[in-house]
């Protein structure tokens, strides 16, 4: 992992007409991007019935490597994980983290009368997510950049009726770009408002600044358990879903009743194992049994989570998804965070769990204090 980046951007964009997302916006979002950098830099894009996985050019096409990552030489296929995640807006007062520094929904929901949601921008109205690349594909970030501003021609969401039987998407107007840090407080711009000048971001989340920020935050939940408790005590730790936490074991989902530190924890390890291998070349390297075992140890002592049911419809696949996981916080306690910190830190960059690349798994860590 010594070499693996997170790159974090955060677009800040504009409802040109209504626009209409279904209650998973993070797919919504995905999807868009995917529409957008077919339509811009596919060589294919009028023949339909063409996809990456029979495609010749697969191998250096943009659009294969950022969403549809494939390597038939490599053991996990078309399983690979692809090199980036969406940070979709998030939905104030269902029990998060408000100090969570993601962008907070700021449109309109409403229920169809079959009882699914639907998220409305009106004209004027912001609609701010952010978008996270990880090391090599950092490479691909101008093809994001150019794609997302397709968005201002061929919009996203769900298609209404604008005028005189005329269907479309609404259109999103991308106002500004910024690279973010959130372990560094670092911010640079690389897109302003009225300019067309773009600037390749600069300010990565490194393993070296992890690694740094799992020590300060040890030495402060040390010292403040100091003057009240044995530094031996245990620790608490809260971990707050920010969007659905889709995770299985053992074949099963896992639900609020039955969450444990361990299963989080090795899905965990298994998505930075399998980022760092398909993009770095330092792949993670750590001892899985021992880290395991010790993740068996680590007791839930709140829980607060709920279950949230949604799915996504693919128009590839003509079929709905499930993406329904788990939202809400869950206190933790352990007798030494050292062993788990640093890769706890990378999750709430990489995410964890099945849909990730759809804005699912993103969470937030807090320590408790005494």
């Amino acid at each position: 992992m010594q070499h693996f980046t997170a790159h974090r951007l955060t677009f800040s964009t504009q409802a040109v007409d209504n626009v209409e997302l279904n209650e998973h916006q993070g797919s919504a979002l995905r999807g868009a991007l995917f529409h957008a950098l077919r339509h811009k830099f596919c060589a294919f894009a009028r023949q339909q019935e063409v996809e990456c996985s029979a495609c010749v050019l697969a191998q250096t096409c943009p659009v294969a490597t950022l969403v549809s990552t494939l390597d038939p030489h490599h053991a996990r296929g078309q399983d690979r994980p692809r090199p980036f995640t969406i940070q979709p807006p998030i939905v104030a007062g269902a029990g998060l983290n408000s100090a969570s520094g993601s962008a907070s929904f700021t449109g309109h929901y409403w229920e169809r009368e079959d009882g699914t949601g639907v998220f409305r921008y009106e004209p004027g109205e912001a609609l701010t997510f952010g978008l996270t690349l990880y090391a090599q594909a950092m490479r691909l970030f101008p093809y994001v950049v150019l794609a997302l501003q397709e968005f201002e021609e061929g919009g996203l969401g769900r298609k209404y009726e604008q005028y005189e039987g005329r269907w479309r998407r609404g259109r999103l107007q991308v106002r500004e770009i910024w690279a973010e840090n959130p372990l560094t407080g670092e911010r640079q711009p690389v897109l302003r408002q009225g300019s067309r000048q773009v600037q390749v971001p600069e300010v990565p989340v490194t393993h070296e600044q992890i690694e740094r920020r799992a020590q300060d935050e040890e030495a402060r939940a040390r010292a403040a358990l100091s003057g009240h408790a044995s530094p031996s005590d245990p620790s608490p730790l809260t971990l707050y879903f920010l969007t659905p936490t889709r995770l299985v074991e053992g074949g099963h989902l896992l639900k609020p009743e039955n969450f444990r530190f361990r299963p989080f924890f090795q899905r965990l390890l298994e998505r930075l194992e399998a980022l760092s291998e398909a993009f770095s070349d330092t792949p993670l390297r750590v001892d899985f049994p021992a880290l395991l075992e010790a993740a068996e140890g680590v007791r839930v002592v709140e829980r607060r989570l709920a279950w949230e049911d949604l799915c996504s419809y693919s128009t590839r696949r003509h079929a709905e998804s499930p993406l329904g996981g788990l939202v809400g916080g869950v206190t933790l306690e352990a007798e030494d965070w050292t062993p788990f910190l640093p890769w706890l830190l990378w999750g709430q960059f990489t995410h964890v769990g099945k849909d990730a690349v759809k804005g699912n798994g993103w969470y937030q860590m807090a320590r408790v204090s005494a």
